[in-house]
């Protein structure tokens, strides 16, 4: 199963749902949505719809380490997830935070204690400059799949779920041209996980998921 989407809505939500097969709930990351706010959002998606759901920034904002903050959050967060029937928990990084042995020991911690009340599968995003050798070190015999750029990372070759993020090819104000959008075609084509998410956060997700999901169709 290949499915493409956005994270968040940049159209109304009545008209993504209509669209597109899953999205990646982001408002999630900046607080707590109410249950209502859920069960609204489930009730208009049409049957088989899949969510996933950032987790709230709180969670990696000391550089992984955990604060009263962030374990207040993740508490508030884990029951909205199970009324969501998110298939995954999307963890981001603060993308400042160098790779070291620091902190690839405390972001394997967090992932630890995370992994241990999830309700559902955990992705977990490295930050930006870290290479893919030692974002899947830290999750190594976790239950946790590190998410993957198309354009940086080799295609998935097994496993049970395949995650991909495309953030813009400069940024979130960027936009995707047709041959970076083929190239992300070929990589979601060679993919050979059971399930394969592939998710754009980027200003013109709307369009550029579109267009990316005509290229693999």
């Amino acid at each position: 199963m290949l499915v493409i989407g956005c994270s968040g809505f940049s159209v109304p939500a009545t008209k993504y749902l209509r669209e597109f097969t899953m999205v990646e709930v982001s408002e999630t990351a900046l607080g707590v949505p109410g249950p209502a706010w859920v069960r609204r959002l489930r009730r208009e998606a049409p049957e088989g719809f899949v969510f996933t759901a950032l987790a709230p920034k709180e969670l990696t904002a000391a550089a992984f380490e955990p604060t009263a903050q962030s374990e207040s959050t993740w508490a508030s967060f884990v029951p909205i997830v199970r009324e969501l029937g998110a298939v995954a928990i999307v963890v981001t990084s603060p993308p400042e935070v160098a790779s070291s042995k620091k902190s690839r020991a405390s972001a394997r911690t967090m992932l630890e204690r995370i992994v241990a009340d999830a309700p559902t599968t955990i992705v977990w995003e490295a930050p930006p400059e870290w290479s893919l050798k030692d974002s899947e070190a830290v999750a190594k015999d976790l239950a946790v799949v590190v998410s993957r750029d198309p354009h940086k990372h080799p295609p998935v070759q097994r496993g049970a779920l395949a995650y991909y993020r495309m953030p813009g090819p400069a940024g979130h104000k960027s936009r995707y041209e047709d041959p970076a959008l083929e190239t992300a075609a070929q990589c979601l084509r060679e993919t050979h996980a059971e399930s394969v998410l592939c998710v754009l956060s980027n200003v013109d997700m709307y369009s550029d998921a579109k267009r990316l999901r005509a290229l693999v169709e």
